[in-house]
């Protein structure tokens, strides 16, 4: 039974959010050659084959709010800050 490689998630009605994997299975009476796709809700070992390995690198490098070197700040804040200057000093 192996994966397609696609997914979808489902929440349920308590709002949890459960994984769906599409599958390969054969069919039951061997009639026709070829194999039916169904959804099935993913166990842990889906997450270790290889075609849903893409889904795991996405949950690693995919962070839009946290690009890639930078530092977080608050809206409207500069990037540099200059201490202020003391009335005494020129």
């Amino acid at each position: 039974m192996p994966l397609t490689g696609r997914f979808w998630f489902r929440r349920t009605w308590t709002g949890k959010l459960i994984l769906l994997v599409e599958e390969e299975r054969g069919r039951w009476f061997r009639r026709r050659r070829g194999s039916k796709l169904r959804w099935r809700d993913a166990k842990l070992l889906d997450l270790a084959e290889a075609p849903l390995r893409g889904l795991m690198t996405l949950e690693r490098t995919y962070r839009p709010a946290f690009g890639p070197g930078e530092a977080r700040r608050p809206h409207g804040v500069p990037a540099t800050l200059t201490p202020p200057r003391s009335a005494g000093s020129v």
